[in-house]
């Protein structure tokens, strides 16, 4: 199989780690219980990295006109969350 448009498919995988509210993971998890077998979900891993494609796509149909963001593999920068 080769690799979706996404790059989603077939790609190295890797490990991320961020935190959201318990509520939401809760509510994610209870979506994923629900719906993994008529979206045809192999993993709870899978539903999140279609969610967060959604994201990407979005932000850069919004703000790249359509375009992928590269360079990504540079490390974010740590410390506190910005504010506004």
């Amino acid at each position: 199989m080769s690799s979706d448009s996404d790059g989603t498919t077939n790609a190295a995988r890797t490990t991320i780690t961020f935190y959201i509210p318990g509520p939401l993971r809760d509510r994610a998890r209870a979506a994923y219980r629900s719906t993994s077998f008529a979206e045809k979900d192999t993993s709870w891993s899978e539903m999140l990295t279609k969610a967060l494609v959604v994201e990407v796509e979005r932000r850069e149909a919004q703000y790249n006109h359509g375009d992928r963001y590269t360079g990504g593999e540079a490390p974010l920068s740590p410390g506190r969350p910005i504010t506004f």
